[in-house]
């Protein structure tokens, strides 16, 4: 089918009969001309085969119905018939090929290109892709109910990248995977009787999150955090170098201000980082917000992102620097700058208006600025993802200590059902 506005290529299921017409043909009601006409259609379209009927006229008519469901007769002299006897597959220009359907619409000044297909054979491109064939059938078998479960809970086009689930076609299938989907054909999460938009991601990093924590939004019970360790990962434990200028970047400091200090609010149960402050020689800004925003906060040479919303961080000063601390009735706290404190001296309480000041030591008068910039910045953190539901490494450490698929899913989805959908 084709329009001004894009075209559609319809596959066939296999076994089946299409009329396509080698001219304008009016469908009729019924296998005679004097029948009304139901619909027109032009040159080199087509409809599914139903039946054929020889009339008193010795005309042989074809029954049809489009793709619109639309039920009509054409004389057998307006179209032929061609059989589809095997599922066809479609290739595209880098040599991937792919099950279905494809509709390829107008967007914009460019198109997008759909393809539409079978759920179970839209799944069998996706568990390869997100997680190695290779892993135990076990784990596959969780990966697919919880891609299932995901999939249904979404509506209109979806992504074939981690925005929603990696999916590379028919070319990326295996047999392992595909076996898993089988093996689990129409299974999806429920709680409470609705399906679960099952999320699920790399590494929790040793404990899962909860979601209202970690996603600013409304806890749900089928989404706390739970012990995961179990977990054998390459990103269970990470850590990266951040560039200071990244830093200045980000929370919209000049190139040329001195960064003084790093504070980060934990407002996780798990101690996941709600809100990081940058303390400069200009001043302070604070960055709140959920995963996503905590995880873009530091940027590495480049520009990547963090794995995850659980970290710490550690930094260092140039050696030969002057730290300032302030000595109270108990103990003493470190402080960054004197800018704007309060000193009592012999003519009253003056404050320090730049921060430079002169101190009297055993060795003598110091000068200082109180301000030694950080010099480097390193990211520790744990997990790979927004730790939220399924970690896929947890779940394959749980298949080779021996659970099944369904306690995997019980215990990242906490109180769910595992049925047909």
């Amino acid at each position: 089918m084709f329009s001004s506005k894009g075209y559609a290529l319809h596959a066939i299921s296999g076994n089946e009969k299409i009329v396509v017409f080698n001219e304008n043909v009016d469908g009729k009601k019924g296998a005679t001309t004097e029948y009304e006409t139901v619909k027109s259609y032009k040159a080199f379209q087509g409809a599914n085969y139903v039946n054929e009927f020889t009339n008193g006229n010795g005309e042989t008519w074809y029954s049809i119905k489009d793709e619109q469901g639309i039920s009509s007769w054409i004389p057998a002299s307006s179209g032929r018939v061609a059989e589809v006897s095997s599922l066809p597959i479609g290739k595209a220009p880098d040599g991937r090929e792919y099950r279905g359907s494809f509709n390829v619409v107008k967007s914009g000044t460019t198109v997008q290109i759909v393809n539409r297909l079978d759920l179970e054979n839209y799944l069998k491109g996706v568990i390869p892709n997100e997680s190695p064939a290779s892993w135990h059938i076990e784990a596959l078998k969780a990966q697919t109910v919880a891609a299932r479960s995901y999939t249904l809970s979404k509506a209109g086009i979806l992504s074939s990248t981690t925005k929603d689930q990696m999916y590379k076609g028919y070319s990326s299938e295996h047999k392992n995977s595909n076996a898993a989907v089988e093996a689990t054909n129409g299974l999806v999460l429920k709680a409470n009787g609705k399906l679960v938009q099952a999320y699920y991601y790399s590494t929790s990093g040793g404990r899962t999150a909860n979601i209202g924590e970690v996603w600013n939004s409304t806890q749900v019970s089928h989404f706390v955090s739970v012990d995961d360790s179990i977990e054998v990962s390459p990103y269970k434990n990470w850590s990266v170098s951040i560039p200071v200028s990244n830093i200045l970047k980000k929370f919209g400091f000049a190139s040329t201000d001195t960064l003084l200090d790093i504070k980060l609010t934990k407002g996780g149960s798990n101690g996941e980082v709600t809100a990081v402050t940058a303390v400069t020689s200009t001043g302070q800004k604070t960055i709140t917000g959920n995963e996503t925003v905590m995880r873009n906060v530091f940027l590495d040479a480049n520009n990547a992102s963090l794995k995850s919303s659980w970290f710490d961080i550690t930094f260092t000063k140039p050696t030969g620097g002057t730290d300032l601390a302030i000595q109270g009735a108990k103990s003493s706290s470190e402080v960054s700058s004197l800018k704007g404190m309060s000193v009592q001296t012999a003519n009253g309480t003056v404050t320090i208006p730049d921060g430079s000041v002169k101190v009297q030591t055993n060795e003598g008068i110091i000068s200082s600025t109180g301000m030694t910039g950080v010099q480097t910045v390193t990211v520790n953190g744990k997990g790979y993802g927004h730790r939220i539901g399924m970690s896929q490494y947890g779940a394959k450490a749980r298949a080779e200590a021996g659970w099944t698929y369904d306690r995997i899913l019980k215990h990242y989805y906490q109180g769910t059902t595992i049925e047909k959908y």
